[in-house]
């Protein structure tokens, strides 16, 4: 048998009870779709993998091919044509577009008889070999797991009803199997490390290397106090073959990071309840809930608090199967535009909604119209040190904000002024381009200024002047008379239009006449003129926090607001900082969203000094987290940093429900990207 005969086969469906299946956003497996590029797909099945959703398909006769769902769903909804029935199936195509059941093999003799098919191996030619085990009822039917192997590569996995698995083995042949027959179920080594990748390099290889360690384990276990057979040492030796491989050449790619076995964190010792199931779903991943109940009554015996937490870790592991299944599902749904996905991984990170909101439409308007509109009319704020809030003593006051600061002295009117906070030496200096001198202030907690100082600006003069012109609207009237219209005409009308008097018959009819009006304008202007006052800058206190615009917004719409925030006098950082480790922090002036992988996370934080040193404090939920920002601009740090975050999901009745979503991502070096 051909191998994309018998993997049409075995990825014709993901459940045997159906055919053909609709999914909510009109993916339909097991049909034939014609394509624009003139070729005939087949999508066969989707699964839920680490980062993302993978549907799996066939062109014709090519081999297995996949891509995202979202993907997916869009090439065969939007630029295809569903051809022929759904169960026309078979891997050559026929006139019409659809595919035909392949024809018996005279090879009947190795067809298999119905109780040698549990724990059974098939050599299906072309370096294709099928798997068979865990046979039980299943939907009411018998049904089997089904592994396809190609030159030792697992391209599917998924369950059977016996009678379709006997009619496609006819071109097979029996290869001896597993003893013990437990083995069956074991991936390769390739399956091993295909089970664990997450995206990141270092990780996959700490994963894969774990998941070795734990299967070796369990394979331990069941042989008990025998033996190894030889497939029990096959088995074993391969996966240490390959763990010892992957960790020499993963400690030569990435110097100076730990990937020696015998340290790995996922290294649980056999009864620890967390064996197979936190960190690496060895179990969900690879192995049966039959193979995982053996293994927890020879290790765990009669202790019952044993079984209890092994229950608990299995419920938690099986849960979040269905919320990855179930967070995947509602992401499908979700607008894609640049705005929607901003708005939505704002709120995701846990800031309010308000400012979600605004992030939403921000985003959504530059790229409506390719780019930032006010870009070189309004000045960026620049990248890097801040200040915050109110600092003010005797008849002179500052108020700094992310991008300007007001200046007030004596009795002129408050002024807005750009501002640039630099470091200088162990100094930080805030300079503001007061007129007729600048003014050069240095920061250490308080603000601290040269003394007597002239400050130019202007004062109110006199109350609030009315000015007022004469312009002209146009006004519009509308006049109704009666116009009369012969008894012939009286059918042509609504009813409730014609007016009869004696024996004449009139309807409304409206004119319409506009024209020019002479109206009044006021506008008020409070005079003013130029005043140059003189004030006292010392030692400024910090002396109020800023209003939040977002938090008022939040209290007056009652929606929800910022998880964590820190709206408290001080040193800020702009800007969006990012290591190649995937770490990147988008720093604003109460709080930080730290991004790794697709998990975000919004946080507060502060910056002070130390020493000559600018230490930036996080208010982390996975753990205390601090950088230092150095004098070049860059941020450094060591280690990683755990981000927990969550995924916006559909709640159950409506609304927004919220899953975990964490990942880890290394420190290093951060630079300013804008």
């Amino acid at each position: 048998m051909k191998l994309n005969t018998l993997a049409a086969f075995l990825l014709l469906c993901t459940a045997w009870s159906a055919q053909a299946q609709h999914a909510p956003d009109g993916l339909q497996f097991n049909v034939p779709y014609l394509c624009n590029d003139g070729h005939t797909y087949v999508v066969h099945r989707c699964e839920q993998g680490p980062k993302f959703e993978a549907c799996f398909y066939q062109r014709e006769h090519d081999s297995e091919g996949y891509n995202t769902r979202q993907a997916v769903v869009y090439q065969m909804t939007k630029m295809c044509k569903i051809q022929g029935s759904a169960t026309e199936s078979s891997p050559s195509p026929r006139a019409g577009g659809g595919l035909s059941s392949p024809a018996p093999s005279s090879n009947v003799a190795n067809a298999p008889l119905p109780g040698s098919l549990n724990n059974s191996r098939w050599d299906c030619g072309s370096g294709a070999v099928m798997t068979v085990f865990r046979c039980e009822r299943q939907a009411g039917q018998q049904a089997c797991y089904v592994r396809l192997d190609q030159n030792g590569k697992t391209i599917a996995l998924s369950p059977k009803p016996q009678s379709e698995i006997q009619s496609h083995l006819s071109a097979c042949k029996a290869l001896p199997p597993f003893n013990p027959a437990y083995l069956a179920e074991f991936p390769n080594p390739y399956r091993v490390v295909q089970g664990m990748l997450v995206g990141k390099p270092q990780e996959n290889v700490v994963r894969a290397i774990g998941a070795f360690y734990q299967l070796t384990e369990i394979i331990q276990v069941l042989a008990g106090a025998r033996a190894l057979t030889a497939d029990e040492q096959n088995f074993v030796g391969d996966y240490s073959r390959v763990q010892s491989a992957m960790a020499q050449g993963a400690a030569k790619m990435f110097p100076g990071q730990q990937f020696d076995p015998a340290l790995s964190p996922y290294r649980f010792k056999r009864n620890d309840p967390k064996f197979g199931f936190e960190g690496i779903p060895v179990w969900t991943t690879f192995l049966t809930p039959g193979t995982a109940d053996a293994f927890a009554r020879i290790v765990g015996g009669s202790d019952s608090q044993y079984a209890m937490s092994v229950a608990r870790e299995k419920a938690a592991a099986t849960k979040q199967v269905e919320n990855e299944i179930n967070a995947a599902n509602a992401e499908a749904s979700y607008a894609k535009d640049p705005g929607s996905v901003a708005a939505r991984h704002c709120l995701e990170s846990g800031r309010s909604e308000t400012e979600c909101l605004g992030e939403g439409l921000k985003v959504g308007v530059q790229d409506l119209l390719g780019g930032n509109p006010l870009k070189g009319i309004v000045s960026e704020t620049p990248v890097g040190l801040r200040l915050t809030g109110l600092y003010a003593a005797g008849n002179f006051e500052v108020r700094f904000q992310q991008d300007v600061v007001s200046v007030g002295c004596g009795t002129l009117i408050p002024q807005s002024l750009p501002y640039s906070v630099e470091r200088t030496g162990n100094q930080i200096l805030v300079k503001i381009p007061t007129a007729p001198k600048s003014l050069t202030l240095l920061y250490n907690g308080n603000l601290s200024g040269p003394g007597p100082l002239d400050v130019a600006g202007r004062v109110v003069i006199g109350g609030a002047v009315d000015h007022a012109s004469t312009s002209y609207q146009i006004q519009t009237q509308t006049t109704t008379t009666q116009r009369q219209i012969d008894a012939g005409d009286v059918p042509n009308y609504a009813v409730g239009d014609v007016h009869q008097n004696g024996m004449e018959y009139s309807v409304d009819q409206q004119s319409t006449s506009s024209n020019w009006t002479p109206t009044t304008q006021h506008h008020y202007e409070v005079p003013t003129a130029p005043k140059t006052e003189h004030c006292n800058v010392g030692t400024l206190p910090p002396a109020a926090a800023n209003v939040s615009v977002s938090s008022v917004l939040t209290q007056v719409l009652g929606s929800k607001g910022s998880k964590s925030s820190n709206t408290a006098p001080g040193l800020r950082l702009n800007g969006i900082y990012a290591a190649q480790g995937g770490l990147r922090i988008d720093f604003r002036d109460d709080s930080a969203t730290l991004k790794c992988g697709e998990s975000f996370n919004s946080e507060g934080y502060s910056v002070s000094q130390k020493g000559g040193q600018v230490i930036i404090n996080f208010q982390n939920s996975t753990g205390p987290l601090s950088l230092e920002l150095q004098p070049n601009g860059t941020i450094t740090g060591s280690g990683q940093v755990d981000v927990a975050g969550r995924r916006a999901i559909e709640a159950p009745g409506g609304g927004v429900d919220y899953l975990p979503r964490n990942a880890r991502c290394s420190l290093g070096t951060l630079e300013a990207s804008k």
